[in-house]
């Protein structure tokens, strides 16, 4: 198994960015391809490397000049083309360019140095659009004859994939001489793509909407990082598969000896049986059949009594609440997770582009892609991390060893065990460790700074614990007085209230607010208790919820006079057709078609009672939450001041991950508010000069309290 040992002994020495030279030409490209395999499914490594894989055509063109096709299947490269790939003063765009750059090094065999390129879909995600070429075309607002065109999905299918052989269709592959007319249209479609790209580069990259070069240096990063990968433990990986396809097996029988239906894994077939026995609720979601169980087992302990108006208490049968807990496990989706490790590991041991660049709206954080990294499952263990990590791998080995029944002991419920230890399936290799680091509580470090707020960053400059500190004045007891169950209901209140969350309520039978967030972290907590730690968090903290006032009134202010305004370390301004937020970094989040319209608003009081304010109200375009539609999105001061939090500490994390790589830290990763490097053992890059790099002062956040913490291991964990 290839090691990239020639990787690891050295500093990557490729610059991140190019020299500035201003009018440098702009050369956009947009490959079609075909292989055998389904890009979906394997993903861009797999895909890439695999020897059926070949480029069938290029629409090209510098920026402004016709847009030309070279189709590879009837002509050599065009030697124009040729020379502006080779020209190192052009920079080359691409819509998703992490495909086109990688499909030109690996199957044309032509290098073009990563600080050479550039993305238009990472550029269109800067400014707080989502999704593909097409839905940017519409967001954005393109005319019909810019967009990209409806017929490519079919000529997709058609010339890129390998197709079904049948008595009538006899060919595995279709091409210009089987298909000549489709392929003529193939080639249009292909021209329109880098028509559509070019238009979108030119909305967007304007000196009115300024993009720092550091985030394209920060880009170049994250390419490199997704060339490297993450090393993974193959054989730990197919042994976690099969034990949980079994357990599944085990699952669906147990289910079907209870309820008697035939496929109780089909919602329509369960939900009218579960109805019948109590089950609140129209739908079976995950969160649906958490909420039901956690208001039962109120029920059964008298927290909750059955019949209240102001909460959900259902009363259940025994039957059906032993059906939702089979039900919540077999529908898991987490476990999962080991296929698309097993189907995109590449043929030297290593998973690669798990990471989408600025993937997270407006704040510009990392997505997941393939396996989702950054939406991994914790595995709960007690005793302390050295006890911990030893209980992970007596776990890994025995998963390992295939032994089903000797896991059965370990854990009351296999699939448990399972899904919290899928980032153990990232090990390094022979020879090398990784080290971990990660910001400390950087959300509450950065609203502290942004609001102002002194109580707060007093908390952290002294090195003490936020939650316990809040828990002080929850219960009114000394700081060293504050009990582990103290702290554990201060948590909620610490990592919420301060965006705004009010107490909470019932709405179709689910709870709101900080007793819904509560509940979804484990925590249980009575709605008053909630409504409590909502008030008392508002008063100590009291900057906090002006700060969400300030930047209403300082938005609307923008808004509607188009005026510059400013808020502690925030700047907002208006440039047609955005509101812009410049955040300390100077880097912007972007606000699409923002609007002020009077309209009512409908809250609860603290008596859970229904009340009516009318008042201005700010909007913008964006992504749904649960959905891919573009719509009118309602905003107030606790979002605006969450967007604001979260893409400062990302921009954090950025100069941390850019003083690594350029001290010779070998990145191969970041899930939220943490750096994975893979290092030699013998190594001096180790997890203190990691924690250094990222806690180091930063110029434009001066007075910043940071900390972080982090460990070396075999294999990556979260304790």
């Amino acid at each position: 198994m290839a090691l990239y040992r020639g990787e690891l002994e050295r500093r990557f020495d490729e610059p991140l960015v190019m020299p500035r030279k201003r009018g440098r030409a702009k050369l956009f490209i947009d490959f079609e391809t075909y292989c055998d395999l389904d890009l979906k499914k394997v993903g861009l490594d797999r895909y890439s490397e695999h020897p059926s894989c070949e480029v069938l055509m290029c629409s090209w063109g510098l920026y402004g000049e016709e847009v030309q096709i070279w189709d590879k299947t009837a002509e050599p490269m065009p030697k124009r083309l040729r020379r502006l790939l080779e020209d190192d003063d052009i920079e080359v765009h691409a819509f998703n360019a992490q495909f086109e750059r990688t499909i030109m090094t690996r199957v044309l065999g032509i290098k073009v140095p990563i600080c050479r390129w550039r993305c238009t879909m990472v550029l269109a995600y800067m400014h707080s659009f989502v999704g593909d070429l097409d839905r940017i075309g519409r967001q954005i607002g393109l005319p019909q004859n810019q967009q990209k065109l409806d017929t490519g999905s079919q000529l997709i299918k058609m010339f890129c994939m390998p197709q079904r052989i049948t008595r009538d269709r006899k060919l595995k592959r279709l091409d210009s001489l089987s298909n000549p007319i489709e392929w003529e249209m193939f080639k249009e479609y292909c021209i329109q793509d880098n028509i559509a790209e070019q238009e979108i580069h030119k909305r967007l990259d304007k000196p009115q909407y300024p993009i720092p070069a550091r985030e394209w240096r920060f880009y170049a990063l994250d390419q490199i990082i997704n060339d490297r990968g993450m090393p993974v433990d193959l054989e730990f990986i197919e042994a976690a598969i099969k034990m949980s396809d079994r357990r599944k097996a085990e699952l669906k029988e147990e289910m079907q000896e209870l309820t008697g239906l035939i496929n109780p894994n089909s919602g329509d077939q369960l939900l009218p049986w579960l109805k019948d026995r109590g089950y609140p609720f129209d739908d079976l979601q995950k969160d649906s059949v958490k909420k039901v169980l956690t208001a039962h087992e109120g029920v059964v302990e008298g927290i909750l009594k059955p019949g209240t108006k102001d909460v959900l208490a259902p009363v259940l049968t025994d039957e059906c609440v032993a059906a939702l807990k089979l039900r919540q496990q077999s529908a898991r989706t987490s476990v999962r997770k080991y296929d698309a490790l097993k189907n995109a590991v590449g043929s030297d041991g290593r998973i690669r582009f798990c990471f989408q660049f600025a993937g997270a709206s407006r704040t510009a954080r990392f997505a997941g892609r393939r396996f989702q990294p950054q939406n991994l499952t914790t595995l709960r263990l007690p005793g302390d991390e050295k006890t911990h990590v030893a209980v992970m791998q007596q776990l890994i080995d025995v998963i390992k060893s295939g032994d089903y029944e000797m896991l059965k002991l370990y854990a009351k419920e296999p699939l448990d065990v399972l899904a919290g230890l899928i980032r153990a399936a990232i090990r390094a290799f022979q020879g090398n460790r990784l080290v971990v680091c990660d910001l400390s509580s950087i959300e509450s470090v950065v609203i502290g700074y942004v609001a102002r707020c002194e109580r707060l960053l007093d908390v952290f400059r002294a090195g003490k614990d936020a939650y316990k500190d809040f828990a002080t004045e929850l219960y009114k007891v000394a700081y060293e007085e504050v009990t582990k169950e103290m702290r554990k209901m201060a948590k909620p209140a610490t990592l919420g209230a301060g965006y705004r969350l009010g107490g909470g309520h019932i709405i179709e039978g689910k709870r709101t607010g900080l007793w819904g967030y509560a509940e979804n972290m484990g925590v249980e907590m009575s709605r008053q208790d909630a409504h409590k730690s909502v008030k008392v968090f508002r008063r100590v903290y009291k900057e906090i919820p002006q700060t969400w006032y300030e930047l209403e009134e300082a938005i609307i202010k923008t808004i509607k006079f188009k005026k510059t305004t400013k808020v502690g370390c925030v700047k907002f301004f208006y440039e047609k057709p955005y509101l812009v937020c410049q955040l300390p970094s100077k880097r912007c989040i972007y606000y699409h078609e923002p609007r002020i319209n009077r309209r009512a608003f409908i809250w609860y009081d603290d008596d859970g009672n229904k009340q009516r304010t009318v008042k201005d109200a700010i909007s913008y375009m964006g992504k749904q939450q649960n959905g891919s539609s573009w719509i009118r999105i309602d905003s107030h001061g606790g979002k605006f001041i969450e967007n604001v939090v979260q893409a400062i500490a990302r921009d954090i994390l950025r100069e941390g991950m850019l003083a690594a790589h350029e001290e010779g830290m070998y990145l191969i990763g970041s899930v939220h508010d943490e750096i994975i490097t893979e290092e030699h053992l013998e190594s001096h890059h180790n997890v203190d000069r990691l924690r250094h790099y990222m806690i180091e002062a930063i110029p434009w956040l001066p007075g910043c309290p940071l900390n972080a913490e982090g460990f070396e291991t075999r294999f990556y964990y979260k304790t």
